[in-house]
This record gives C-alpha cells, sequence and structure tokens, in this order.
C-alpha cells in the first residue's frame, strides 16, 4: 500500500505540473496583449517657442564680453587702412546719407534694417560698423543684426561724433551734455514677478522672430528716444504709467541714479524680464545712450513698449561724482571727411 501511495503522488505532482505549465504562456499572452499607450501623431510637433529662442539669441550676445561701439578715431584709422575686415552701414534716411557719409559706407535706413532685403547685404565675415546720427539708432540696429549672427557695433555718437557739420549730418549737431538733473542713492528694488508679454506672431525660427518682432515694432511708429527733460517731467509727476531702468554697472547706480529707477546692467537684460512690468512704458538709461539703446531694443522686440533717455546718465547729470559720464561735446568732435 506504502508503493501505491507513493505512485499516486507522483501521479498527482505531474498533473499539477502539467496545468502549471499550461497556465503559464496563457499569462504572458494575456500580458502581452495589453493596449499599448497612445504614441503621438507625427504632425503633433512642439510649437517653437519664440520667445525663449529671442532670449538665447540676446544672450549669446550680450553675454560674449560685446564691444558696443567703436570711437571716431578708430573707424577713421580702419577706413585709411581700407581694412577689409570692416562693413560700414549708415542707418540714416537716403536723403541725409546723399549729403554726405563715410567713404565706403552703404545706406539701409533705419526702419528697414528687418527687411530680408536690407538684411541680405551684411557680410557676416566682417565686423559691421553702424552709423546713425547720434549712435542712438544705431544701436538699436546693432542688438537686432547681433541677434541674427552678426558681429556689429556702433560708431560713437554716429555722425555727429565724426563731423560737426549739420549741413552733412542731417540733423542740428547736440550741444555739450551739461546735465543737472537731481539723483539719489537709495536704491529701488522692482516688484518682480513679471510674465513678460507674449508675442503675438508664430515663428518658424529665431530669425524669423527677430525680423517680424522689429517689423512690427517699426509699424507702431513709436519715438526711439526720450529726453532727459521729458524724463524729469515723469518723475516729477510720480507718472506711474512709467518704469525707469538704469542699465549702468551696479557701482555707478549707486553713486547716484535717477528717483525711483531699479538697475539692471545691460548685459543682464535678457535674463531680468521678470523684474520689468509689461503693462507700463519703460525708460532706460545708461551712460551715453549706446548701450541704453541696445538693452531698449531688445525690450521692444520682446513686446514691451520701451524709450531710451538720449545720452544717458551724460544728458541728465554728468557729475562724476554721482557716475556721470563725459559725454556728447561738440568741440571735440574730429570732423573727418566724408563722400558724396
Amino acid at each position: 500500500m506504502h508503493m501505491d501511495h507513493r505512485r499516486w503522488l507522483v501521479a498527482l505532482l505531474a498533473v499539477v505540473m502539467v496545468f502549471g505549465l499550461v497556465a503559464v504562456p496563457g499569462c504572458q499572452q494575456e500580458t502581452a496583449t495589453e493596449t499599448p499607450a497612445a504614441e503621438p501623431a507625427e504632425d503633433e510637433t512642439p510649437a517653437f517657442d519664440a520667445r525663449a529662442a529671442m532670449i538665447d539669441a540676446a544672450n549669446e550676445y550680450l553675454k560674449n564680453e560685446p564691444v558696443p561701439t567703436i570711437a571716431p578715431a578708430d573707424l577713421f584709422n580702419v577706413v585709411q587702412a581700407k581694412d577689409t575686415g570692416y562693413q560700414i552701414v549708415d542707418i540714416r534716411s537716403a536723403e541725409h546719407y546723399a549729403l554726405g557719409h563715410i567713404e565706403g559706407a552703404i545706406n539701409i535706413p533705419f526702419k528697414t534694417i528687418a527687411d530680408d532685403g536690407s538684411v541680405s547685404q551684411l557680410d557676416p565675415a566682417k565686423k559691421v560698423v553702424v552709423v546713425c546720427y547720434t549712435g542712438h539708432t544705431a544701436s538699436m540696429a546693432n542688438m537686432v543684426w547681433n541677434m541674427l549672427g552678426y558681429d556689429a557695433l556702433t560708431l560713437k555718437f554716429g555722425m555727429s561724433g565724426w563731423v560737426a557739420d549739420k549741413a552733412i549730418v542731417g540733423l542740428d549737431i547736440p550741444g555739450k551734455a551739461t546735465g543737472t538733473y537731481p539723483t539719489v542713492t537709495t536704491p529701488t528694488e522692482s516688484a518682480g514677478g513679471f510674465d513678460a508679454p507674449e508675442l503675438e506672431g508664430e515663428y518658424a525660427d529665431v530669425a524669423e522672430a527677430v525680423k517680424q518682432q522689429a517689423k512690427a515694432y517699426f509699424a507702431q511708429d513709436l519715438a526711439p528716444t526720450i529726453a532727459a527733460a521729458d524724463v524729469y517731467n515723469v518723475v516729477q509727476a510720480k507718472d506711474a504709467t512709467y518704469q525707469i531702468v538704469s542699465v549702468r554697472k551696479a557701482e555707478d547706480y549707486a553713486k547716484g541714479h535717477i528717483d525711483g529707477a531699479i538697475n539692471i546692467v545691460w548685459t543682464d537684460i535678457a535674463d531680468n524680464l521678470d523684474k520689468i512690468d509689461p503693462d507700463k512704458k519703460v525708460i532706460v538709461y545708461c551712460y551715453t545712450g549706446h548701450t541704453g539703446g541696445e538693452a531698449a531694443m531688445f525690450l521692444n522686440l520682446m513686446g514691451y513698449e520701451a524709450y531710451n533717455m538720449k545720452f544717458g546718465m551724460s544728458g541728465w547729470n554728468n557729475d562724476p561724482a554721482v557716475g556721470g559720464a563725459a559725454g556728447y561735446d561738440p568741440a571735440a568732435v574730429p570732423n573727418y571727411a566724408t563722400v558724396k
């Protein structure tokens, strides 16, 4: 009986193993037929983030220790040496370009700087020296073209720094910088937490975004600059529709700044949009109007309404004790030659 009992157990185990082997493939089959996760349709590609791409393009320029201007004397040496490493672009009106311009300069009027036909005239293998009337709109063009990947810089004080003759410059020659408006040393902090404006257009790449945003800015026909006297009126009236941004170095801001101005160094402007109120008109100022023009143009490209204070701190208060700069002086203009 003992042997029969063992045989019975062995047979029972064999039957259990057979059913186990049959059951396992069944489980595997059930697992394999589970509904797979839905894959995104091929045409559902992520939308191009133009705002982020424009910030990156600005920082590609701003974070690379840029030299924003070239002195008239240095450009004169370039012209005399016929240095082929430079391209000179005069962005004054065609009418004023015809009055007299720097030898070798081509003409691309300011409001056309983002047109494909204008951009196609720029040589990517050369330093592009941008020339305007006083250096302000050239600095704005400089920002656009640098964001498009060109190596552009501004002739300091424009044609007014090259020749002291209204008949050639096309506009009145500025007077010597003698700003005497008051400054404060108490810092102003931004309320912070602002979102940059949403861009209205949808763009395929950063070049299209920069060019179309520039065209949208020009279509508004806004003044590129604001006079120091007008800024003084804004400050005196405590006009809450404006926000003032000093883009000078922190140590110079600490010496003296316009009452109510926050401080964002011009090379950091793209990283601090959360400090700028998109619902206000933004007044930007620097030392002499050049880097302020670049920062203001970047903000305009990003959908803000920004104005560069003409001649910067030198137009407000050029006392070195309050961080002022020497500024423009018509008596120091070298009166270099021009051609027609």
